[in-house]
Parts: C-alpha cells; sequence; structure tokens
C-alpha cells in the first residue's frame, strides 16, 4: 500500500483538497472570468472598478492595478468611478468567457474617460520570442505610428510595429525576438514628429505583453505602459518637452535661442514663431541673443511631455525674454478650437484684450504673457479685434479668420506699439 494512503483520515482528506485545488489553477472558480483595471488616464488620479454593482476594486492609480477578481460571465454591467465615489465615468458590459483573463483600461481626460478591453489570453510564442500588441489610449494624441528598433536604427529604415493605430483601437498581436528593444511614438505618417523615445525596453521569452500610449501633460508628446498578460505593469514615461522661440522684438532683430543644448532659433529675424524642438526635461541650461545682443533667460523646470514658448519681445536693442507655458491639448468639447492672446509689445505698459465676433475672449494680458486659452465654436468668418486701455483704435483687426475643430490657435500681437503686428498662429 502506498505510504499516502495509510495517512489518518483527516490528514489524507486535507492533501487531497490542496491537490484538487493546485489541478484547477490555486483555487480560481473556472465558472467565472478574472477582471482587473488599468488607469491609464491623466486626468482621474485615482479610478474604482464596479461590477454588477459591486466595487471589486478600489483606488487604483495611474500605471497600476489590483490583482485580478472574479466577475460573472452572465453579470458583466460595468462601471469605472472616481476613487470612492458613485457616479459613474464610464460604462460598459464586455463579453467575458468562462475562466479567462481581460484588462479593462480606463483612458481620457477628466470629463471624457473611456475604456477598452484587452484580452489576456494569448498563445504563448515560441522559446526566444514575445508576442506584443498597441493600444492607443491618448486622450487627444490623434492617430499615430508606433516602432519598436533596435537602438541604432533610424527611423527611415524601419517599419511600424503599428501603422496608424486609432485611439481606443486594439492592435493585433506581432510577434517579436526577445531582448531589448527601442520604442519611438510619432504621429501617424511623419516619422519628423516624434511623439516618446525610450531605449532599454526588455522583453523576455514567451511574454506577451501590450504597449498601450498614454497622452503627456502637454496634449502632444506621449507615455506608454507595457501591460504584461497576467503579469505586472512597467510605465514607460517620455524625458522630453517641446519648446519652441518666437522673435517678437522690434526692428526686425535677429534672434538665436537654444535650451539645454537644443538650438531653438538662429539669427531668424522678427517677426517669427519657430517650430517645436524636443528638449531635455528638467531645469534648463538656455541662451538668447537678438543681433548678437546677449539676453538674459529667466531660470525655469520643464516638465516631461509640457510645451513651451521662449519669446524674446520688446526692443531689439534691449530685449526681454520670457517664458511662456502652451496648452496644446485638444479642445474638449467636439466642434470647438481653442484660442488664446500673447502680448509681445513693445513700449505698452497698459495690458491688451481680444474679442472674437465682439465677444470678450481675453483680458488683462500684460507685457511677455499669454492669456487662458478660450473654447470657440469652429468658424471661417471670426472677427477678430486687439484693444488696450487708452487707445483710441484697436491694435490689431483681422476679418474672416478660420477657427478649424479640434485645434489650438494663438493671436500673437508683437513688435512696436506704434506700429504693432499681429497674426493668428495654429499651435497644433
Amino acid at each position: 500500500m502506498p505510504y499516502w494512503m495509510r495517512l489518518p483520515t483527516g490528514l489524507l482528506s486535507m492533501v487531497l483538497l490542496v491537490v484538487g485545488l493546485v489541478a484547477c489553477g490555486g483555487g480560481e472558480d473556472r465558472t467565472k472570468a478574472q477582471l482587473r483595471l488599468v488607469n491609464a488616464s491623466t486626468g482621474y488620479s485615482a479610478l474604482d472598478l464596479v461590477v454588477d454593482d459591486t466595487r471589486l476594486q478600489s483606488d487604483v492609480a495611474y500605471g497600476a492595478t489590483d490583482r485580478y477578481v472574479e466577475v460573472d460571465p452572465d453579470a458583466t454591467a460595468t462601471e469605472v468611478t472616481r476613487a470612492g465615489s458613485s457616479a459613474a465615468l464610464a460604462s460598459t458590459e464586455p463579453a467575458l468567457n468562462e475562466g479567462d483573463r481581460y484588462t479593462l483600461v480606463a483612458y481620457g481626460d477628466e470629463g471624457s474617460l473611456r475604456t477598452a478591453l484587452l484580452d489576456d489570453n494569448a498563445n504563448d510564442p515560441d522559446s526566444g520570442k514575445a508576442r506584443v500588441s498597441v493600444l492607443n489610449a491618448t486622450a487627444d494624441a490623434d492617430t499615430l505610428d508606433v516602432y519598436l528598433t533596435a537602438d541604432n536604427i533610424d527611423l527611415i529604415d524601419a517599419e511600424p510595429l503599428a501603422a496608424g493605430a486609432q485611439v481606443g483601437t486594439v492592435g493585433a498581436l506581432s510577434t517579436v525576438d526577445a531582448g531589448s528593444w527601442r520604442l519611438r511614438v510619432t504621429a501617424a505618417g511623419d516619422r519628423d514628429d516624434l511623439r516618446l523615445d525610450i531605449s532599454g525596453i526588455v522583453l523576455s521569452s514567451r511574454q506577451k505583453a501590450s504597449f498601450v500610449i498614454t497622452s503627456g501633460a502637454g496634449g502632444v508628446l506621449v507615455n506608454a505602459l507595457l501591460i504584461t498578460q497576467r503579469g505586472g505593469i512597467e510605465p514607460l514615461n517620455g524625458a522630453q518637452a517641446r519648446v519652441r522661440t518666437v522673435a517678437a522684438v522690434t526692428d526686425s532683430g535677429a534672434v538665436a535661442a537654444t535650451a539645454n543644448g537644443v538650438t531653438l532659433m538662429n539669427g531668424t529675424g522678427a517677426p517669427a514663431v519657430g517650430r517645436y524642438s524636443l528638449v531635455p526635461a528638467g531645469a534648463v541650461v538656455a541662451t538668447a541673443a537678438v543681433n548678437g545682443q546677449t539676453v538674459t533667460v529667466p531660470a525655469t523646470t520643464l516638465t516631461a511631455g509640457t510645451d513651451h514658448t521662449l519669446m524674446l519681445w520688446g526692443p531689439a536693442d534691449a530685449a526681454t525674454a520670457s517664458w511662456i507655458e502652451d496648452d496644446n491639448r485638444s479642445p474638449s468639447v467636439t466642434g470647438r478650437a481653442k484660442l488664446r492672446l500673447v502680448h509681445g509689445l513693445a513700449g505698452l505698459a497698459e495690458p491688451l484684450a481680444l474679442t472674437v465676433d465682439f465677444s470678450p475672449v481675453a483680458a488683462s494680458v500684460v507685457g511677455g504673457t499669454a492669456s487662458l486659452p478660450t473654447q470657440l465654436d469652429a468658424t471661417t468668418t471670426a472677427t477678430f479685434t486687439v484693444t488696450a486701455p487708452g487707445n483710441a483704435n484697436p491694435l490689431y483687426t483681422a476679418v474672416d479668420q478660420t477657427l478649424v475643430a479640434g485645434s489650438v490657435y494663438t493671436v500673437f500681437v508683437v513688435g512696436a506699439a506704434e506700429a504693432p503686428t499681429g497674426f493668428l498662429r495654429k499651435d497644433r
């Protein structure tokens, strides 16, 4: 008789129970599905998961989740709420199978939370291989191309892992070699519009995972989460900001500027608005000059993912440098555009105000600063008027201006107060 059959009855029963639990997956109820919530939203610091009126996960922070929880496949009415709240931010009723595992990704800005479901039941790849998919879970970065390459590969020689990744759509799984990879994300079809660049991402043999692309702080740059099926979550945060220089000085002064070793403008005559450049985030070491004369740049710190303008304004022989933080997030309301006013006039102590179609949009904008953006209905016939107290005539007027839905604009008024230059700039 085997040794285990000679065990006391009570002990034998316990052994058989443990063996049975191991055989069926450690006590997991195979009649249930397994679901977890991942917070991929920068608009909500903590979220809860409610299924069939029961709160199953609480206080899930960005890039984090609790364990999988059991869900009845026949009762999957699901709500994602702000932590501790009973008000649903997003609702869904996913189709779940008995015994399978899923990840519910919550993404989007505050007030517009959405969800996408990841199926965590892919077949294992061969040894030495990994399988990965892509989910564009950005709030407003639009369609993206996602590349996974060796460190030394130029994007012009690379094919995207996911081309034209639409917001909210989970891409197909692709098989790649296990090892170290470089992740780059660009605007769809534009390899020069780089949104994220991270090296040293390790994919292990037989790993199955999703690159979930998430929103950056400024609306254009992005971050990512590497979510392993039935495993952990690795945040992949960018380490750059975007900076541009605006030449707003008088007398067509030639402006040059750098930030953290990146050339932003090199002798461009005012007025001019430079392109955004990627600059390492953190404390800024900046230089600026007008007509070769050095201009002191105020100290500032760039937060990764944000957009900034370095404006050189005032008299060309006594220019001032000012930092302006740019909000290039898309309008939160469909059918609208965002608009703000920047005051770059020399010799005018009074603040500026802006009306659009004679309705107030910005006021009390002092020199070297910008107004907060205002959301306006899209139009092709807008009339802009910029005024200042004590001036009998508007400083700038423009008619039949176009504001495209979903876009972000700045009205710049620059140069000398006695002969101001105004123009509309589409920032995204």
